[in-house]
């Protein structure tokens, strides 16, 4: 019990020390050698636990999806529903800001063009999109004109946290403000364009009403 314990331990130090040096540098200027003098473990625990350094890239990215969903699933506050967007915009910018070097990895892209690494991507972007959906009563398949739209309103999202966490100049209530406005603007063409967009008949006449 004791080596599994040490082993499990092992495992997470050379995730955490590598998702350190990953969000500050290249994935190429990166080495193994280096992240398993950093972490203080045997170079050949990389090969055993991940294979490779992309493996154990992979690994880092697989991390940090798994913490933005569980802070994105805070339930329901029984809230008006901007009320309940706004909160919960504001508690995943201020979430990408305690964890900044992990987002900066995450949205550089080092390996854009590996293919695991792009699904991993795609998957962190829509699965926030979905929960959003579901407050909203949007339980089906979305139509291919609301996916396009919330697929753009997620990438809209982040290079808003991009620039807050770069410059400093806008405040989390606004980048939060300025989503939710953007969100709500972007349902509401959808329902314009496609009445059938199926949400919940209350979301619907919200969104109507919005301006």
């Amino acid at each position: 019990m004791a080596s599994t314990s040490s082993d499990t331990e092992r495992r997470r130090m050379l995730i955490e020390t590598a998702r350190a040096l990953f969000g500050t540098r290249s994935y190429e200027s990166v080495t193994t050698t280096e992240i398993a003098r950093e972490a203080g473990v045997a170079y050949g625990l990389i090969a055993h636990h991940f294979g490779n350094k992309r493996g154990l890239y992979l690994a880092v990215m697989s991390q940090i999806r798994e913490e933005l969903a569980y802070e994105q699933n805070t339930p329901p506050t029984g809230g008006g529903l901007e009320d309940e967007l706004l909160g919960a915009l504001r508690r995943h910018v201020r979430y990408i800001e305690a964890h900044e070097t992990g987002f900066r990895a995450l949205m550089r892209g080092d390996l854009g063009s590996d293919r695991d690494m792009q699904l991993l991507f795609d998957e962190l972007r829509w699965s926030g999109a979905r929960r959003i959906l579901d407050r909203i009563g949007s339980t089906g398949e979305p139509s291919p004109l609301l996916r396009a739209a919330m697929r753009s309103w997620v990438a809209q999202f982040d290079e808003l946290i991009l620039d807050r966490i770069q410059t400093g100049a806008v405040s989390v209530d606004h980048v939060a403000t300025l989503a939710a406005a953007s969100l709500i603007a972007q349902l509401r063409t959808v329902i314009d364009i496609d009445p059938a967009t199926d949400f919940d008949p209350g979301v619907t006449v919200i969104l109507r009403s919005a301006r």
